[in-house]
């Protein structure tokens, strides 16, 4: 009987994990999609809309081996997995890597809830 509570614990548990990661992941789609900037994937632009359906479509393949958002962004969201080449992405005349611009993202969507505080 014990065992069987350490187990559901565990479980429950894990479920709160994923669902974390999950609204984590969902938030930094948003985040893509409502950009300003250009997307390039295998030297092709696309849309903020494109980018975020092709990051959704990744999630769906990736999510059970993703425990937290670095994961994703480092290893789902910033690379071709055919190619192997990194994501770019072009905001206003600058070019940097999705894995630095995911990042900066993340890193704002964290900041935002502290500076809407009274």
């Amino acid at each position: 009987m014990r065992l069987g509570t350490i187990f559901l614990f565990i479980t429950l548990t894990s479920f709160g994990v994923i669902a974390g990661v999950q609204q984590d992941v969902d938030l930094l789609i948003r985040q893509i999609e409502q950009s300003p900037c250009t997307f390039i994937r295998n030297g092709q632009a696309y849309t903020p809309h494109q980018a975020a359906e092709h990051m959704r479509t990744k999630w769906d393949y990736a999510q059970d081996k993703v425990n937290d958002i670095e994961v994703f962004i480092n290893k789902v969201a910033s690379k071709s997995w055919f190619s192997g080449k990194p994501y770019m992405v072009e905001c206003s005349d600058e070019r940097i890597t999705s894995e630095q611009w995911l990042t900066s993202l993340w890193q704002q969507a964290q900041r935002a809830p502290l500076s809407k505080a009274p």
